[in-house]
Order: C-alpha cells, then structure tokens, then sequence
C-alpha cells in the first residue's frame, strides 16, 4: 500500500480554497505589474475558524527590482486594481474549457486535489507555494453561480 502524504484537513474548506486561489492569482498579477518574476513572490496563508488572511512577499528586492515596488502596489490606491484586474483575468484559463470543466467533473493536479486550476491559470513555482499548488479552484472565485466574485 502506498502511503499518502499527510494532509492538514483544515485547508478542506471552501473559504480556504478560496482565499489561496485568490493568493495565486493576485501573485500573479502583481508579478506583471511591479516586474518581478513570480518566482521571487510568495504567499503565506493564515486561516482559522473566525478569520483568514494572505501575507505576499518577496526575500529577493535586489534581483528583480526594488522592494518599494511591491510595498507600493500594497497601498490602497493601487492594491484594488491590481486586485480586480487578477480576478478578471481569473474568468479565462488558456485552457479552458478543458481545466473548468475537468475541474468540476474529477478534479485535477495530485491525488485530483484541485478544482479548476493548471500552470495556464493557477499554478505557481513551487518555491512561491506553501502547500505545493494544492488546494486551488477558480470556480470559487469567478464561477456565475457558486463564485465569491461571480458576475
């Protein structure tokens, strides 16, 4: 029998898959907006039962570009569009329909522990992830009927 990595079942939650799919795709977008390689971002996700939050930073400011880019996209003026520009862009995955409709039928990724989400869409580099590209949908954000942000 082979054995299974232990998974903290906690993260089994919609709101948490949620809130680090939308991790992922804010990543994203500010790596396309500040000039660094999304490689040098990363996520840190604090989730309990009464709250959450997302912590994304860099430990590399001299390599591909300068701190003060990304702390600046953190101000509320420019941290909204960078926001609602990433969720837009969310609604489509090159992909598609191939990664939501696999996502919705069977899951996909390791052990199918992902929903709609791929390297097109979701996918960060290993070293950006704290739970290895696990755990991730883009239904829940952008789907019309069960996504937080559904049109």
């Amino acid at each position: 029998e082979k054995s299974r990595a232990k998974i903290d079942e906690s993260i089994l939650k919609p709101r948490n898959v949620l809130i680090h799919t939308l991790a992922h795709i804010i990543i994203d977008e500010l790596a396309l907006t500040c000039g660094y390689n999304s490689a040098s971002i990363r996520e840190r996700l604090y989730i309990n039962d009464k709250q959450c939050g997302i912590l994304i930073y860099t430990s590399s400011g001299d390599i591909d570009g300068t701190f003060g880019g990304l702390v600046r996209m953190g101000k509320k003026e420019n941290f909204f569009s960078v926001v609602y520009q990433a969720i837009d862009k969310a609604r489509w995955c090159s992909s598609d329909p191939v990664c939501t409709e696999i996502g919705k039928s069977s899951g996909q990724g390791v052990n199918n522990l992902n929903g709609a989400a791929c390297h097109s869409c979701s996918y960060l580099p290993e070293t950006s992830c704290e739970l290895g590209n696990l755990f991730l949908d883009r239904t829940l954000l952008v789907d019309e009927k069960i996504g937080f942000f559904g049109k």
